[in-house]
């Protein structure tokens, strides 16, 4: 459902990239009411580009693009306290202090842009409106279960996930 693209040159370990993606999928998940296999997050490290703001081109910049559904059930202060909150937690993996506050220090994260409005289809299926996921979770369940069945390992773990975290189906 979400799609979180990190645009980073902050050189990610591996145990930091899995870190910052685990986090990101739990706030989502518990913020939104979401299953973490609807959660998609993509690392995407920057080489040679060129990015500019406020007129000047940029080095060492770090930025998070959150494609999400929009809808009645979400308000503009949860957007925002979707951004504060993601903030926090690239502040958290990358170990960034106040101190490090300055041009160029690439543990700065200098954007989280929130993007509500997202119309998708995921696993060959047509995700819900936002605020109507308990009974798409309902509607959608013996195809869940049937693809469970058939060795899934994805949707075994909805199938768990949703067994584990009740208020997913209402």
């Amino acid at each position: 459902m979400p799609f979180y693209d990190i645009s980073h040159t902050y050189a990610f370990t591996p145990v930091r990239r899995e870190a910052l993606a685990e986090r990101i999928t739990t706030l989502h998940c518990t913020m939104f009411n979401t299953p973490s296999l609807f959660v998609n997050i993509r690392f995407s490290p920057i080489k040679d580009e060129e990015y500019w703001y406020g007129g000047k081109r940029k080095t060492n910049t770090n930025r998070i693009f959150a494609h999400v559904r929009g809808g009645s059930s979400r308000s503009p202060d949860d957007f925002a306290k979707l951004a504060k909150e993601i903030e926090a937690i690239w502040d958290d993996v990358v170990g960034r202090k106040e101190s490090d506050i300055g041009p160029g220090n690439p543990k700065i994260l200098q954007a989280v842009f929130v993007v509500p409005g997202i119309v998708a289809r995921e696993e060959g299926i047509a995700i819900p409106q936002a605020g109507m996921e308990q009974a798409w979770f309902r509607e959608n369940l013996p195809s869940f279960q049937q693809r469970a069945n058939s060795g899934d390992e994805d949707f075994q773990d909805l199938i768990a996930e949703l067994r584990a975290r009740p208020e997913l189906m209402g």
